[in-house]
């Protein structure tokens, strides 16, 4: 099966939003941002999380995967104070079986986000 690469047009770089190659679905870092822009949404952390969250299923259904596909994730916070609220919103698009998980507090992100997350997703059946 080949390679497919996925673009949602908020890539700041030259790299795809995702690639699938065979059964996984590969997500680069995904943030809040408006989708199919590089802005980052108003309304502080909690609405950057959730449109962060959004755009990851966003991406995935876009690459014919689902959250409930998931099988590993890594949060980049920019403070990791926002670590206990990101985890509240996170259980929301995860509410049972979450995928393993990683969360790194980081100094600084590109386009002054607060919160970046990457993902690897796997389906048994991709016909």
């Amino acid at each position: 099966m080949p390679k497919i690469s996925v673009n949602t047009g908020s890539a700041l770089g030259a790299y795809s939003s995702a690639v699938v190659a065979g059964n996984h679905c590969y997500v680069a870092g995904t943030g809040g941002f408006l989708p199919g822009t590089t802005t980052i949404v108003d309304g502080g952390v909690d609405a950057e999380i959730r449109q962060t969250m959004e755009n990851l299923k966003g991406t995935l259904e876009q690459a014919r995967f689902s959250l409930e596909s998931v099988v590993s994730l890594t949060c980049y916070l920019k403070d990791i104070a926002d670590w206990g609220r990101f985890n509240e919103i996170y259980r929301e698009y995860f509410p049972s079986e979450p995928p393993a998980r990683a969360a790194v507090a980081v100094n600084e992100m590109p386009a002054g986000a607060n919160i970046e997350v990457t993902a690897v997703a796997w389906r048994e059946d991709m016909a």
